[in-house]
């Protein structure tokens, strides 16, 4: 197999589809991090825990500055094209709706916000799934042999 071909494929072309389907999530959760900055009491209820005691905003800030570092961090590594990173990072982030989910089913059980975050981890799982697929790379059982030879 050709090493340049290996090089080739790990690399996220901006003229991929999922290219643009991977940006969906950073882009957004920097523009929900601002949100919570901007109009803390709109963004909490958006969430799923409203919140309206300017004395709770500084906890909103922070939730504020989490996303926005969220996305900054997947964003910059998309922005490189480096899929690998961006691939093993969907994954991790994975853990953020899924257990902002779990607050909603705790403090609401099955309310309507559970869909939104459920539903981002499920959108996140699918496109994580084909990050971290290798096109153009086909392997047997035994890897790469054809390089060692």
């Amino acid at each position: 197999m050709n090493m340049k071909t290996d090089l080739d494929s790990s690399i996220l072309r901006m003229n991929s589809p999922l290219f643009w389907c991977a940006l969906v999530i950073p882009v957004a959760i920097i523009g929900i991090g601002t949100n919570f900055f901007l109009n803390p009491v709109g963004a909490s209820t958006a969430f799923g825990i409203p919140i309206h005691d300017p004395a709770a905003f500084p906890f909103m800030w922070t939730k504020g500055i989490r996303d926005i570092f969220s996305g900054l961090v997947i964003l910059a590594f998309l922005l490189r094209g480096d899929r690998r990173t961006t691939s093993a990072l969907y994954a991790i982030a994975i853990f953020i709706p899924l257990c902002d989910g779990l607050v909603i089913l705790k403090h609401l059980g099955f309310a309507p916000p559970i869909f939104m975050h459920w539903g981002t981890a499920l959108y996140m799982m699918i496109v994580a799934a084909f990050l971290l697929r290798n096109p153009g790379v086909s392997r047997g059982c035994l890897g790469n042999m054809e390089s060692i030879t």
